[in-house]
């Protein structure tokens, strides 16, 4: 008798596992097609590219089909804008304060080179291309490319979470742009009696080209209304030099060069401890002036700047791809 409980016993735990085994040969879950951009701190999805001599570059964003198995089915999934979203957020997030709406990247500045995206069966991801053209894009604005999944028979679209949507803020850098850090620039009220510096812990470098960046004059915050009037150009030349001058012609801030004799300075160093890790400076030492035309209407405040402003840039010397090698979290700041 134990001898045929035994076999019983035996008999049922075989066709347990068997059963358990079956299961994990079905699809557990519903398949869903997903675009991969994970949002950030403030509801967008970084893209750091490279920005190219023409202003050109591809991104490659990630289209995914979920699920505990493989796709099985040629997918064409079909993507598009999504013109909601972005304006969702910015009433959230920044209200009434519309000077720092993140503002949607317009058609002349991108182009999709397909308007679907083909999975075949046996994949569960692909990349989508996309054409960025950033060639006169004016970087005071917050640039963002709201995308979505378009709705398809053939395909359910993932909708937990936003996955079927992705708002890329769009964030070119070149060899100079980043956040300097600024407590070696001294500013000084041109003012008598008035000898002590004010200082700004940071300054953000945005793209202008391959060679130039923009930067906000003195005092000025970089979230203020008035921001675009102090925007200062500065261009790296082979020499060490520097061009540096009022982005607008007119120059209303009467912006003017102290020495004329602005210069950059480029180096690099091996992390002490990590092999893999480099660490690439650049600081540029600058003196100048300008006027403060808007704190106080109808007088201006002259202010002499001088000093130096630092970036680093840690970059992982294994990882092949440099938008990815770069540490972008770890941008300041020394």
């Amino acid at each position: 008798m134990k001898k045929i409980y035994s076999f019983l016993a035996i008999a049922t735990t075989l066709f347990m596992c068997s059963a358990c085994n079956n299961e994990w040969e079905d699809e557990l879950y519903t398949q869903m097609v997903s675009l991969k951009a994970p949002y950030e701190n403030q509801g967008v999805t970084n893209i750091y590219l490279r920005y190219k001599p023409n202003g050109e570059v591809t991104y490659k964003l990630p289209v995914i089909v979920s699920g505990s198995k493989v796709n099985e089915q040629n997918l064409d999934v079909h993507l598009g804008v999504d013109n909601d979203t972005l304006k969702i957020l910015n009433e959230e997030r920044y209200q009434f304060r519309t000077d720092l709406h993140y503002q949607q990247l317009s058609e002349q500045h991108y182009e999709f080179t397909s308007p679907t995206c083909h999975i075949p069966a046996g994949s569960s991801m692909e990349m989508y291309e996309i054409k960025f053209k950033f060639k006169d894009l004016n970087l005071v604005e917050k640039w963002v490319l709201p995308m979505k999944v378009e709705e398809n028979p053939s395909y359910i679209v993932n909708r937990r979470k936003g996955n079927g949507k992705a708002l890329l803020r769009v964030m070119p850098f070149n060899d100079y742009s980043g956040t300097y850090s600024a407590t070696s620039m001294r500013i000084y009220l041109d003012l008598t009696g008035y000898d002590k510096p004010l200082i700004m812990n940071t300054r953000t470098a945005w793209v202008v080209d391959e060679n130039s960046i923009f930067f906000y004059a003195g005092v000025t915050d970089e979230e203020d209304i008035n921001r675009a009037t102090y925007k200062i150009i500065a261009t790296f030349k082979e020499n060490g030099k520097l061009d540096v001058r009022p982005a607008d012609p007119a120059n209303p801030i009467n912006f003017a060069l102290i020495d004329n004799n602005p210069t950059y300075e480029i180096r690099t160093e091996a992390d002490p401890t990590l092999p893999y890790l480099t660490h690439y400076y650049v600081t540029m030492y600058i003196k100048y002036s300008y006027d403060d035309i808007t704190s106080m209407k109808g007088t201006p405040i002259r202010y002499n700047v001088e000093g130096s402003m630092t970036t680093e840039r840690k970059i992982n010397e294994l990882i092949p791809d440099e938008d990815q090698a770069i540490e972008w979290l770890s941008l300041i700041h020394i």
